[in-house]
């Protein structure tokens, strides 16, 4: 089956299912069947295949088999020591030399920057009625890592609470249909290098300016990869794995030099813009 794109999440996960169940409620859909899938509806106003499976999301490495999708949403949970309440946004992969949580080290899938972008855009209009909860990218984490087809992710946290509260569910929900219906706002595509975990400054940056981000990778994964040439290796794959051509790595100014002069020939060899910040 041809379509736009393949919505997926797993029926053991409360926010992705919950997420799922309100798409249903606000969307005309027919069942349809798809290898593996346990629930499996058509939605044409989305042009989209919501298909729910047994698997948790970190393992999804067989969506690209499951229908012919330009590109994959993955509806998820987002868990957090801290219990941050949040609407996130981000795109899977392992930039570390460790694949702690599925998927394969030093590897990521193609990202969807302008997706993302207009995602993020979504959940804070959809979010007003949330004030508690903080409407922010992540960075680059977790499997799926191998996919083909370019795969972001879009989740609710930090906890069992949030996850089946009925307003976050909806506000995902209305933001998933929002972003696949409007035309895409004017983007610049970038990588973010450097950062927490929340990327709290390419977040603010997307959403004050046409930046749109695809990997963004946090401190903690340089610092994981050490050597520049392992740094080197993981920035161009992040700048080339993506749907929309790369235009310019963002860093933070802060980063170790050897880091820096890694990023600067990447840039160089691709002919990318960069930017510290």
């Amino acid at each position: 089956m041809k379509v736009k794109v393949c919505i997926a999440y797993s029926v053991r996960d409360p926010a992705g299912s919950g997420v799922a169940g309100e798409l249903l409620r606000l969307l005309e859909h027919k069942p349809v069947t798809a290898a593996r899938a346990v629930d499996v509806y058509y939605l044409q106003e989305l042009d989209a295949l919501l298909a729910g499976f047994e698997e948790d999301v970190l393992y999804f490495e067989f969506l690209d088999e499951i229908c012919e999708a330009d590109f994959h949403l993955v509806l998820s949970r987002h868990s957090s020591e801290a219990g941050i309440r949040s609407l996130t946004v981000h795109h899977p992969g392992n930039p570390m030399r460790e694949a702690l949580a599925g998927g394969r080290p030093l590897e990521l899938p193609p990202s969807n920057p302008p997706l993302a972008k207009s995602l993020l855009l979504s959940l804070v209009k959809h979010a007003e009625a949330l004030p508690e909860f903080k409407v922010t990218y992540e960075v680059t984490h977790h499997g799926p890592s191998s996919l083909k087809k370019p795969v972001t992710f879009v989740e609710i946290g930090s906890s069992a609470q949030e996850w089946s509260l009925t307003e976050a569910r909806r506000a995902v929900a209305e933001a998933v249909v929002d972003a696949l219906t409007r035309p895409l706002p004017p983007f610049e595509a970038c990588v973010g290098v450097g950062g927490n975990h929340y990327a709290s400054l390419f977040t603010a940056r997307a959403l004050s300016s046409a930046e749109a981000y695809g990997h963004m990778l946090a401190n903690y994964a340089l610092k994981s990869l050490e050597e520049p040439e392992l740094v080197e290796k993981v920035v161009r794959e992040a700048a080339t794995k993506s749907l929309a051509l790369t235009q310019k790595l963002v860093a933070e100014r802060k980063l170790r030099k050897a880091w820096r002069e890694a990023l600067e020939k990447v840039a160089e060899e691709l002919s990318l813009k960069i930017e510290y910040v």
